[in-house]
Parts: C-alpha cells; sequence; structure tokens
C-alpha cells in the first residue's frame, strides 16, 4: 500500500513539472488573457454608485424623509472604458442656498441638474452613454429642527391695587420654549416672563385666573405651560 502512495506521488510530481502541464498552464493563461481583453472591448452596461452632498443647507435644517445620499447611473460602452469612468466618477455636490430659505418648505433638482454635475465624458463628448440614472431627479420637503429648553418660573402678579396682594396656587410654572436647534443656547430665563393679572370684577372662592406669558427673544418659536390657569386669593395687606 505504502508503495502505491509513493508511485502516486511520483507521477503527480512528474505530471506538475513536466513540459506537457507547464504548455497546458501556458495555454490556459493566454486563453485568461484573450479573454479579458475580448472583454474590455465588449459593449456591456456598469451601473456606478455616485455618492451625493448637499451644501448650503443651515444646520437647523432636516429633510423628512432624508435625500439620497448615492445615486445610481447605468452606463453603456466598451469595458475598458466603463472601468475608466468607474475610476473618474466624482462625488456629486449640489448647493441647495438657493432652495432653502426660510423655516420650511421644498426642494427640487431636475435630471439635467444631476447631468451636469457628472464628468463632461457623460455630456456627449465621450463614446459612453448614460442609460439610466437613478433616481433621475431628487426632490424634498425640509423644516427646521427644534429642541425645548424647560425653565421653573415664578408666576408674577399684575394689577394688583395698594393694599391687596395677590396669592396664587401654584406659585411657579414650567414653560417650555420651542426654539431652533441652532439657538438653543441663545435664550434664557430672563427672556420670559409668566404673569396672572389681578381680577377685574366679582370673584368667588372656585375661580380661577388665567396665566399669560411674554418673551423677549426672537428665537423663540412657540411656548407651552404646564398650567394654563391656578387658583388664588385676595389678600388685604
Amino acid at each position: 500500500m505504502k508503495g502505491k502512495f509513493l508511485e502516486l506521488i511520483r507521477r503527480a510530481k512528474h505530471f506538475v513539472f513536466s513540459w506537457d502541464s507547464l504548455v497546458f498552464v501556458g495555454f490556459v493563461l493566454v486563453a485568461a488573457v484573450l479573454w479579458f481583453g475580448h472583454a474590455l472591448g465588449t459593449v456591456r452596461e456598469m451601473t456606478l454608485h455616485v455618492p451625493v452632498e448637499y451644501t448650503g443647507v443651515p444646520s437647523e435644517i432636516y429633510f423628512n424623509p432624508a435625500l439620497p445620499d448615492h445615486l445610481d447611473v447605468t452606463l453603456r460602452d466598451a469595458g475598458r472604458r466603463l472601468i475608466a469612468q468607474r475610476e473618474d466618477m466624482p462625488t456629486l455636490t449640489f448647493d441647495l442656498s438657493d432652495q432653502v430659505k426660510g423655516g420650511a418648505g421644498k426642494i427640487h433638482i431636475t435630471r439635467e441638474q444631476i447631468q451636469q454635475q457628472l464628468p463632461s465624458s457623460l455630456q456627449g463628448s465621450g463614446t459612453t452613454q448614460i442609460q439610466q440614472i437613478e433616481p433621475d431627479h431628487i426632490e424634498g420637503t425640509y423644516s427646521e429642527r427644534f429642541n425645548e429648553r424647560k425653565y421653573t418660573l415664578t408666576i408674577e402678579t399684575h394689577n394688583v391695587p395698594k393694599g391687596y396682594r395677590l396669592r396664587l396656587f401654584p406659585a411657579d410654572v414650567d414653560v417650555l420654549a420651542r426654539v431652533s436647534q441652532a439657538h438653543y443656547n441663545d435664550i434664557s430665563a430672563k427672556d420670559i416672563t409668566v404673569y396672572c393679572d389681578y381680577p377685574s370684577g366679582p370673584t368667588s372662592r372656585e375661580d380661577k385666573l388665567p396665566v399669560r406669558f411674554i418673551h423677549r427673544s426672537k428665537y423663540i418659536k412657540s411656548i407651552r405651560l404646564s398650567q394654563t390657569e391656578v387658583e388664588f386669593i385676595i389678600e388685604k395687606e
């Protein structure tokens, strides 16, 4: 058994290092080179995943749903030219500063604008043809990104007649100020006043006073209060 095994090994070594085996390997390599050369010269299609970036968008703006981060561009040409196109394909950059205006709206990028961002060899000056762009246009809806800042403020009493005091229950209220993300640190509790006016007409023990507010910051978009009305007692000083 051992002798047969050694004989098989000897024959295998003889085949591997024989002239016939070297010729066979040479033919395989030549065939591979010829096939690869033919493939490079054959007209075919290739789909490239082209990255997309957007500029001119303020930090507080967001798109819902998000804008695509790449486009699928299908090209048709000889294989070698498609490989060259793949290597030269840049990231497409679109400046949205002229379209993103105000706190909310829509943007639209046409197929023509997309093609203008592609290399010149894809715009009629070369042999490569664009078969498809997916998506063939870009559109989206944007709005401002907001956060809420919370403050606990004492309710002031306004227009109280001399000799009287207005006691409120509760005396404090939580204030939620809606502010754009970019200006989150540009407001403070000093920008907001919450207050109740002294009742102008007859009252009963069950009556409540509405809680009002004013703010002095252009960055505050809206305000919510944890209490919209409070109980009160009128006392003589």
